[in-house]
Order: structure tokens, then sequence, then C-alpha cells
């Protein structure tokens, strides 16, 4: 922890420690005191009848409307003051050896306590979030054992020698400690929130509790353990009433409460932490039946007294140790403004509902109620709270997930309305409203769509019947066939020719009539698709002859004809004419390449798959090379997965391939990319990862290999160990901007999410992805939902694999030593990956080291140009391998005092980044603003094309890096990330552009960024910059 975090941690414990230390002491003397007196002067037939009414006491406490947030009921330290007061009267009343006030105290005890412990864990819960929470309420529980303790050392002490009535004293005292302390830490504390009324604030905690399988588990745990307590209390006062006097049984008890509590504080200090983060939290629970069970069964095989003694000590240390921390950390995964009432709801009335349901079960059995049927009812308990516990732990982690929004989405079905309004859109004059209707009603497979073709096939839009014919393909609408004929005469191009097809498959006697003329219209589309449509359905040898009429023209043919040719030749799915494609996928006209390469894997040519990779690297290509890969499906996984591992191959085109692996979606297909070369590109491994994510999500029925995923969850951990110390070191040396240090974090960055990538393999990935979410996220409350769902989600090996990421990491970590960077540097050269060896290489050479060049290296240029965008806000939150992406595309330019980049008017093609000088903004003449070095212009035109608003006019010499928008535009259909980084920057610079105004001075320049001074690389410590600056040309 940094100190400051320390001291607030110590604010917040040891002055809440010394009061729960004070209180429980306090309790320990009364409760003892109590218990002693009531079965010496009362027969043990009484207690069920305490149990009932104290139940009911403290339940209507608990209703009591709830004062304001700082007022004096609900302020422990006043509430514990005034107890200590009752308790001295309580003793002066004893002390004249009246009966009924040992009623009272033991009445007073436990609804006092209860009520007390209630409104201090509720502040205690809202002081420390729920990862903050396991610690803090383990080192409170640990004080509150030191104090029972101390308790019982006095009754021990107080009990024979001056009375059971001088030990209530010493507890009242206690109490009255109790109070000053807290009167002080009350002071110390900030006001709490305001909160609802206690009424108020029940009836969402009863709805929720309705409605909600983890509140209502979580309850009938809270009334079990309840019953538990009593039937276990009830079994120890059974076995020992009679065997020793009032002031005897005092004793008995104070030294049953020192064990107890030395037990607990070991319990506390050297096991429970260590448990509940080997176990969980489940598993902690579950300790409580697994060890009570088998106690509750040795009372049964003998009547001797220990078993009952070890039980109740064993259950009471329970009571104190594990359930308060366990029970509390539980209410962590219920929404915040539920919390409170639900807490009220349980703690306050359902858990004494349990022991006003064992008070009544015993009033019931009566002197039926023995030692032996108390044993049985134990065990039969203990049994129940483990099947209480198996049913929690689904819930638990669901309820978890939805507090870091990682519970699964519903599937909505439309109703009865929503399908009537659907429909009435389908007659709606828009197409965009007509398609969204249709698509929704597909989806839905709601409305019997079949009985609206007509209208779609009729409305006035080519879209619409388009898509009309195909729906009357699929559902083999044969009744539309005079329909389809019209259009086959009469209809425009596009569903003409789908009519064409749609004919000769739903009516093959109108097409055999109708479609022989078309084989030599005129009108190519029409006459492809005759062919098509004869040849498919009918093996017409005066079809074949027309295509081969068209084949033979070649590369001499019209474009449109060769498009035509290229797409009948894929709907004809016929390996004859393979040759013919592959001819076509070498047309110079990029429209025609593009037509044969979905032609390929619309029509299942799997012998041209190798052509169509190095279309992966073509822009325009790209998507049709990548999408008729998909359609080829498993029959070219295998070429696929070697070409993946093929480090000669084009490192382009192989990062093309997980995306087209995940489109594939086959079990070959995820193993493809689960067993993919483990030595090998770092920004390839992330896509790999992420697209692995992606294909689980999508077919979560595909079996995986679980150590192959443990070995690589083992690997990201090996990355993160060896690049953690080079990161904090370069930080320390070059700053938190340096580009080497962005690279090198970057690289942690990617090897925890790929963690979480491989953990969503084996558990559900929208919740791995969220729980990653809110870890590196800033909100401290989300963050420990997070770790306490992936705590109970995951294996115990997997946990081991990734918490040394997640408890330590790497931004979260106090920076390293300056004066290693070169020992860093020499490491980092010498890295197998490409970006972070090539940053390495560029930093030792300025800073004057010799670094021999390594076959494989990125060029000098395109490093220098990575460097030249360090800094520059438009591209601060875009990683690395974005920045290596983009100088590949950019270009350098460079402009003379007024020279103009561009003017008022011209299209928003591309984006500048000063490197050097400055540039002028003018807007109709007027001079509006100053860019200078490490400013980008022209963030918004390059995103939507528009005109250009101001003449950009160099004010002196420039070197600027320009960025098309084509090239730029083809990166983000791969790097969507990069848009954060613009829209950033935009509201940055418009909010310079707001302000800057109110502090010019009258004939000054407006300017954005300040000029860059230069910076000796070898100033400060050991040869580097200052702490806190980089070079400038670093």
């Amino acid at each position: 922890m940094a100190s400051s975090e320390i001291s607030s941690w110590n604010r917040r414990v040891l002055p809440a420690g010394a009061f729960q230390f004070a209180l429980i002491a306090g309790v320990t003397q009364l409760k003892t005191s109590a218990n002693a007196l009531v079965l010496s002067r009362f027969e043990s037939q009484a207690l069920p009848y305490l149990y009932l009414l104290g139940a009911l006491m403290t339940a209507s406490l608990t209703l009591l409307p709830r004062g304001r947030p700082d007022g004096p009921t609900e302020s422990p330290g006043i509430l514990t003051g005034v107890g200590g007061v009752l308790a001295l009267g309580l003793a002066a009343a004893l002390s004249a050896g009246q009966r009924m006030p040992a009623l009272a105290l033991y009445l007073f005890a436990d609804c006092f306590s209860t009520f007390v412990s209630f409104r201090f864990w509720g502040r205690m819960a809202s002081a420390f979030d729920a990862r903050e929470a396991r610690r803090a309420f383990t080192v409170l529980n640990g004080f509150g054992m030191g104090g029972g303790i101390a308790g019982g050392l006095l009754v021990q002490a107080l009990a024979v020698r001056l009375g059971t009535p001088v030990v209530v004293v010493s507890g009242a005292v206690s109490l009255l400690a109790a109070g000053a302390i807290y009167h002080h830490l009350h002071k110390a504390e900030p006001a709490p929130p305001a909160r609802p009324r206690s009424l108020q604030a029940w009836f969402p905690a009863w709805s929720y509790l309705g409605e909600s399988p983890y509140a209502q588990v979580l309850a009938a745990l809270g009334i079990a353990f309840a019953v538990l307590s009593s039937f276990v209390d009830y079994l120890f006062r059974l076995r020992v009433e009679g065997t020793l006097s009032e002031d005897g049984l005092a004793a008995l008890f104070g030294s049953l409460q020192l064990w107890i509590g030395l037990f607990c504080v070991a319990f506390q200090l050297l096991v429970a932490e260590r448990l509940l983060k080997r176990m969980g939290l489940l598993m902690y629970l579950a300790l409580v039946p697994l060890v009570l069970a088998p106690l509750a069964g040795a009372t049964l095989a003998t009547g001797q007294l220990w078993p009952v003694h070890l039980l109740r000590l064993v259950e009471t240390a329970v009571s104190y140790s594990i359930l308060p921390v366990g029970i509390q950390l539980l209410y962590a995964a219920v929404p915040d403004e539920q919390r409170e009432g639900l807490r009220s709801a349980v703690d306050g009335l359902l858990r004494k509902g349990g022991v006003v349901l064992a008070g009544l079960l015993l009033i019931g059995a009566g002197r039926g109620a023995n030692g032996i049927t108390m044993a049985v009812a134990v065990v039969g308990l203990c049994v129940a709270l483990g099947l209480l516990l198996v049913r929690l732990k689904p819930a638990y982690l669901t309820a978890l997930g939805e507090q870091v929004g990682a519970h699964e989405e519903e599937e909505v079905e439309l109703g009865g309305e929503a399908q009537k309004l659907l429909v009435e859109a389908l007659g709606a004059p828009t197409p965009e409203r007509v398609l969204r209707a249709v698509d929704m009603l597909e989806q839905a497979e709601a409305a019997p769509l079949r009985q609206h073709l007509a209208s779609l096939l009729s409305h006035p839009h080519e879209r619409v019947q388009e898509r009309g014919v195909t729906l009357a393909l699929s559902m083999d609408a044969r009744e539309l066939a005079p329909m389809l004929e019209r259009l086959v005469e009469e209809g425009p191009r596009r569903p003409r020719d789908q009519a064409v097809w749609a004919l000769a498959r739903l009516s093959p006697e109108r097409a055999e009539r109708l479609l022989p003329p078309l084989l030599t219209s005129s009108d190519v589309g029409l006459r492809c698709a005759a062919i098509g449509a004869l040849m498919r359905t009918q093996g017409n040898s005066a079809a074949l002859e027309s295509l081969r009429e068209l084949l033979s023209k070649g590369d001499h043919a019209p474009v449109a004809e060769r498009r035509e040719v290229a797409r009948l030749l894929g709907r004809l799915k016929d390996p004859r004419f393979a040759g013919p494609l592959s001819l076509y996928l070498e047309d110079m006209d990029i429209s025609v390449r593009r037509v044969a390469l979905v032609a390929v894997g619309e029509g299942g040519y799997v012998e041209l798959a190798p052509r169509l990779l190095p279309f992966l690297t073509w822009r325009e290509e790209r998507p049709a090379a990548r999408e008729s890969l998909v359609q080829l499906g498993d029959a070219v996984t295998p070429l696929l997965e070697l070409q993946l591992n093929n480090k000669a191959a084009p490192l382009a085109m192989r990062m093309q391939l997980p995306r087209v692996l995940r489109g594939i979606g086959s079990s070959a297909a995820l193993n493809a990319l689960l067993f993919s070369n483990v030595r090998d590109d770092a920004a390839l491994h992330f896509r790999i990862g992420a697209q692995l994510s992606r294909l689980r999500e999508e077919q979560p029925d595909h079996p995986v290999d679980v150590d192959r995923i443990h070995e690589a969850l083992g690997r990201r951990r090996d990355t993160y160990r060896q690049l953690v110390g080079a990161f904090r070191d370069v930080q320390a040396a070059l700053g938190p901007q340096s580009l080497l240090t962005r690279a090198v974090g970057d690289r942690l960055d990617q090897a925890l999410e790929l963690s979480f990538f491989l953990l969503g393999l084996l558990h559900p990935p929208q919740a791995m992805r969220r729980i990653h979410q809110h870890l590196v996220g800033r909100d401290s409350r989300r963050r420990a939902y997070a770790l306490e769902l992936l705590e109970n989600l995951v294996a115990p090996e997997e946990r081991e694999l990734v918490m040394e990421q997640v408890e330590a990491h790497h931004r979260e970590l106090p920076p390293g030593a300056p004066g290693r960077l070169w020992r860093r540097l020499a490491g980092l050269v010498q890295s197998e990956d490409l970006v972070l060896r090539a940053c390495a290489r560029h930093v030792a050479r300025v800073n004057g080291l010799d670094v021999l060049p390594q076959e494989g290296d990125m060029s000098d240029t395109i490093v220098q140009r990575m460097f030249a965008l360090e800094g520059v806000s438009v591209f601060s939150q875009s990683d690395v391998d974005d920045i290596a992406a983009i100088a590949e595309v950019a270009r350098e330019a460079s402009y003379k005092t007024g020279q103009r980049l561009y003017s008022q008017g011209d299209p928003g093609d591309a984006l500048y980044v000063i490197v050097e000088g400055a540039v002028d903004a003018f807007r109709n003449g007027e001079h509006v603003l100053r860019f200078q070095a490490k400013e980008a212009i022209g963030e918004v035109s390059l995103l939507d094309g528009a005109p250009r608003p101001t003449d950009m006019v160099a004010a002196v010499d420039s070197r600027v890096l320009v960025i098309d928008r084509r090239d730029f535009l083809d990166l983000l259909a791969d790097r969507p990330e990069l848009l954060t980084g613009f829209f950033r920057s935009v509201s940055q610079q418009l909010q310079s552009v707001i302000d800057l105004p109110a502090r010019r001075e009258e004939g000054q320049r407006l300017e954005l960024g300040a000029p860059q001074q230069p910076a000796s690389p070898l100033e400060g410590i050991g040869g580097l910059p200052p702490e806190g600056n980089a070079p400038s040309d670093v």
C-alpha cells in the first residue's frame, strides 16, 4: 500500500477495532453472567421461552423507524453508553438476590448485542469495499476476539472471588469505555450518507427478497444458522444443568469464553485470511457444518461432558469468527441500493425468526428435547446447511455477475402487440423500415412471414422485392410462381435476376417455357441468370453452350459482363468451372476481382483457397477474400492453420487469419487457434486470443483442451514476470508517455487481457470480459466485486496463474530505478517481439549505444515515424501496435513558411501530424488558431470526409506526417479502438478553443500546444533526462 492508503486504512480500522474490543469484552461478561444466573435460578425448560422472547424483542427493535444518520439513535457509541448505564442498574438489582433481574439481564444482553452490532457492522460495510472488507472484517473480528479473551479472564477472576453481580458491573464499565472510544471515532468520521428510514427501506428489500434467488437462499442460510446455534446452546445447557453453583457456572462460562477467544484470535491472525484466499468464501462457510456435525455425533457416542463442551466451544467460536466475516461478505453481492434493507430484513428479523422457530420447536418438543434428540437435530441441521451452501454458490455467482454486468442476456420474445406493429411495418413505403421488420420477425420466428411475401414482392423498392424473392425460395412458396414470372418479365434488374433462379426451382414448367429465349438476351445479367437456372435445375445443353460462348470472350468482354459471368460461376457450384473462375481472380478490374472472390466461397471451390490468401493483404479485396474463406468452411482449416503458424508468410496476411477461423467457427478452427505457434508475434497472439474468446462465446459446446489453456495461462504469467521489472525501470527513466514505456506496458496489458480471453474458454466469456474491464477500471467497488467473482468462478490452479498479474498490476506499482535503464535496454533489444525490439533499439541509439541490426527488424524510417507520433494526443489511447500500423501508411511532407497545407473547402482526405514547426489556421482570412509540434490537424474531416473548415498555412518551416483517409479507414476496420483517441483529442481541442479567448490579450495569437523545447538525451541521471521527461527525439 502507498503511505496515504496505509494512513486511511489505519484511521478507519484502529479506532473501530478498539471499540470492538471493549464492546465484546463487555458483552462477554454480561452474557456469561446472564447464562449462569438463568441456568442456576431457573430450570432449563425456561430457555426456549427466553429464546422466543429475546428474538421477538430484537426483531421489534429492527422495525423501529431509523433516525437521522448522524442522530443519537444511530450512533453505536451512544447506544453502548446507554447500555452500560442500564447494565449498572441491573447489577444493583441482582445484588439484592432477586430472580427476575436475571431474566431481564439475559434479554438485555441478547437484544443489546445484536442491535449495536447491527449498527456497527452497517457502518463498517459502508466504510470498506468488498475486497477491503475481507481484510478489515477479519482484523475487526480479531479485535473482538481479543475483547472476548479479556472478558473471559475478568469473569474467571471475579466470579468465584467476588460473585456474579460484580462481573455484571465489570461488563457495564466495559460498555461505557466502548461508548467513549466510539465517541472519539465518530468525531473523526465524516457524516454517513443519508438513508431511508427503516420502514421505507423495508418494502423494496422484501420485494427484492421475493424476486432474487440469491436473497432467498441467503435468508434461509441466516435462519438455519440461528436455529443451529440455539439447538447447540440448548444441548449444552441440558448437559451441564445442576452440575455447578451459580458462581461456578459463571466461572465455567468465563473459562469457555477465554478458550473461545484464544481460539478465535489464533484463527483470525494465523488461519482465517489464508483460508479465505485459498478456499474461497463459500467453502470457508462450509467449514461450519463440516466441523459441527462430527462433534454432535460424538455427544451421542459418550455420556461424558467433554464432547458437548467442545461442541459448544467450537460453535461459539464459529459464531464469533467465521460467520460474522462470511455473512457480511455475502452481502457484497447484493446491489448497493438493496443492501441495507436486506441486511435489516435478514440479520434483524429473519435470523431472529430462526431463534423464534427454534424456541417454538423446543417448546413443542417439551421433555422430548433431550440430549439424544438434540444431538440428532444438530447433525440434521448441519446436513441442511451443507445443501443450502450448495444452492448458494450458483446464486452467489449470478448475483456477483450482475454487480459487474456479466449476467447472461435473455432472449426477448415478441408479444402480440409487437408482432402486430412489425407486420404493419411490412407495408411501409421506406425500404429500411420494411427490411428491419423482416429481420426482427425472422429472428423471433414469430409471425408467419409466408402470408406476407406477396406484399414484399409487390413493394415499389427493388431491395424489398429482392428480399421477398429470397424468402419465397427459402420457404418453397410455389404459390408465388405467377408473381415471380411477372418479375422476370417486368421487374428491376436485381430482383428480376433473383426471380429467374427462384422460378426454376419453384415452378420448373414455367421456367422451361419462359427461360430458354433468355439465353440469347442482350441483357447479360438476365442471360447469366437464365443460364444458371437452367443448368442447375435441368442440365440444359443450350445453357451450357451459351456459357461457353461467354467464357470464350475472356478479358475482352466488357467489365459488367465479366462480373456477371464470375458471379454465375459461383452460383453454379460446379468443379468444372474452377479454372475459368481463377482467371477472374487475376482480372485487371477490382470490381471483377471482388465478385470472383465471393464466387469462390459461394461455389465451394476449395482448390482455389490458396489463391485467396494474398488478397487478405489487399485493402479493397480483403473483406471479400475473408468472407469467401469463411464460406469454404472446415475444408480450408488445415490450410489456414498452416499459414497461421508460417513465420515466413506476410504478417499482415497472418493477422487476418484468426478472424477467418472464428468465422468458420468449427471445433477444428478453435483448435487451430488454440494450438497456434507459442513463439510468435505478440500482436498476433493477442488477436488470436480475442478471436478465440468470441468463437467460444458463439460456439459454447465445442470441447477445449484444458491442459493447453493452462499452459497458455502459464506463458502469460511468464510474460508478466519478464516485463514488469523492465516496465517499472523504463517508466522511471523515460516517463510514462515514452513510446518504449507504452510498448512494454501494452505487452503487459495484453498479457493480462489475453489471460482472461483464455479463461473465457473454460468459463462464461462475457463474465471474464467484464471481470477484466472492472479489474483495470477505476471504480474500486466494481473492482472488488470482479475479484470476488473471479475467485469464486475459476478453479484454484487457474486463480494461481492469473492472480499475480491482478494483485500486483503493473500500472499500480511504483516506478523502478532509472539507473537500470541500460540493463533493461540490453535485454529488450534482443527481444523476439518486433515492436518492443524496434522501440528499444531506437532509444538505445539515441542514448549513444551501438546496437547491431537483426534479421526482420522494422525499418528505421517506420520506427522514426512511430517516435514522431509519440506524444500526439490523437493517438494517446492507441497501443503501440496501432501506432506502428499508422506509421507504415503515413508519408512525410515538408512545407516552407507561408506554404498552404490545404484550403478552406478542400475535401477532408487526410490527417496531418506536425512533427516540427507550427501551422496557422485561418477562416475567411482571419487567424483563428496556431497548432504546434505534436498536434494533429483534420481529425473530424478525416472521419466524415467533409470539406475543410479552415485554411492551414505553415507559420514556419514545418515537417508533417500525412495519413490518407482511405488508408486510415482501412486501419479502423481492423482496429476500431483507434477512435478512442480521436474522440478524446477532439473534445480537448474544442475545450481549448472555448477557453483560449477568455485568456487572450489584445493582439495575441491563439495557440494549441506549446513549442517543443530541445532537450539533450543525456541530461539527468546516468545520461537520462530528468524524471518525468523523455528526450525530445525519443
